[in-house]
């Protein structure tokens, strides 16, 4: 197959959605497939909407002459209505890819109104969907209001770390050992992953009961990384709290060996692959009740999930959490067991290019 991907930005960006996209694109080249990739420059979403009408993503689509494109759906203002155009003289058929729909994350009203109008009619233009969990796709089908196009289900994966191997032992000796609860959160700083919320539970805990490690980028939100610099600042845990910037490959794989857990409370997530990645190092996580996280964390048996902005509920279980280290250990070890049955990138991508085959099969047909 010759395969195009419509993508915004640079496709070695740092976010669940590139790594994603990054992982399809290699395993499709690995089983013989061409794969051209056509990059939108990063806009607003009122430029995006103008490429419809005044762009020429008609012709560099055209120019790639793929057998079939798929979009990932963070292009959408920019096809919502090009697409009758690109199914009619291209003759393709079109695949959305959706990480996250526009109008479930975080925005005022009249913007996620905005994004849910130009989301569904979107939705109504391609030919199938791929979506990245049963919640995503769930979203999907409310957003249509009908019958969903062909689709398929793929989760991101977590072994990310092919060499990593920990075991029972060390999950247990890590938990038991003296000292301060080591907590990491690895994402980048904004809103939505809730540092914040984090922030103010630890308020309510003896500063050297813990010691928080925040792997991420600070440059996506800089009114908000001000806000928690000053948070941080005035709750005085400057020597609690480690903004370290962002931190991948060995050096991302050593925090996770050297922490007691994950805390992302997101005010939502589409899936979650840190979730993943750090049960494969036997770190419980606590998510939020919003979004996908309920696929992957069992409540009360390797991970908690809170109400989203629950500085509260988040306190008091790292509380029990720090001096219940039995119940530490017994959740890490069921961390690594549920790591081991979560698909891997290579099924979820072979699923991938199954739909794919099947729906360039049917358009010739």
């Amino acid at each position: 197959m010759h395969i195009g991907l419509l993508v915004v930005g640079d496709m070695n960006s740092v976010s669940g959605g590139y790594l994603y996209n990054r992982k399809l694109v290699a395993y499709l080249r690995s089983r013989g497939d061409q794969v051209s990739i056509i990059s939108l420059p990063p806009r607003n979403y009122w430029r995006l909407l103008a490429e419809n009408i005044t762009g020429d993503l008609l012709d560099k689509i055209a120019a790639a002459k793929p057998d079939i494109l798929i979009q990932d759906a963070m292009a959408h203002p920019a096809v919502f209505y090009l697409n009758r155009r690109i199914s009619k003289q291209l003759d393709i058929p079109i695949i959305a890819l959706v990480h996250l729909l526009a109008s479930i994350d975080q925005a005022p009203w009249y913007s996620r109104w905005l994004y849910r109008i130009v989301e569904r009619r979107y939705l109504q233009t391609v030919n199938g969907i791929i979506a990245n969990s049963q919640t995503t796709l769930s979203q999907i089908q409310q957003l249509l209001t009908g019958e969903l196009p062909p689709h398929c289900i793929a989760v991101p994966a977590g072994d990310n770390f092919a060499e990593v191997n920990v075991d029972y032992t060390a999950v247990l000796n890590r938990a038991l050992e003296p000292g301060p609860l080591r907590i990491l959160l690895v994402g980048n700083v904004i809103r939505r992953k809730g540092l914040h919320v984090l922030l103010k539970a630890l308020s309510q805990l003896p500063a050297q009961d813990y010691q928080l490690s925040v792997a991420g980028r600070l440059d996506m939100e800089p009114g908000y990384v001000s806000q928690i610099k000053t948070l941080i600042r005035d709750a005085g845990l400057t020597r609690s709290v480690s903004l370290l910037g962002p931190v991948h490959g060995e050096a991302l794989a050593d925090l996770y060996r050297q922490h007691h857990l994950l805390v992302m409370p997101s005010a939502y997530e589409s899936y979650g692959i840190v979730y993943v990645e750090a049960q494969q190092f036997g770190l419980p996580v606590i998510g939020t009740t919003a979004g996908a996280a309920w696929e992957i964390i069992r409540e009360g048996e390797n991970g908690y999930l809170i109400e989203p902005e629950d500085h509260a509920a988040l306190g008091n279980l790292l509380k029990t959490l720090h001096h219940d280290r039995r119940l530490l250990a017994r959740l890490g070890a069921n961390a690594l067991q549920a790591y081991a049955g979560h698909p891997k990138w290579e099924a979820s991508c072979a699923g991938i290019r199954a739909f794919l085959s099947g729906q360039v099969t049917g358009q010739s047909q």
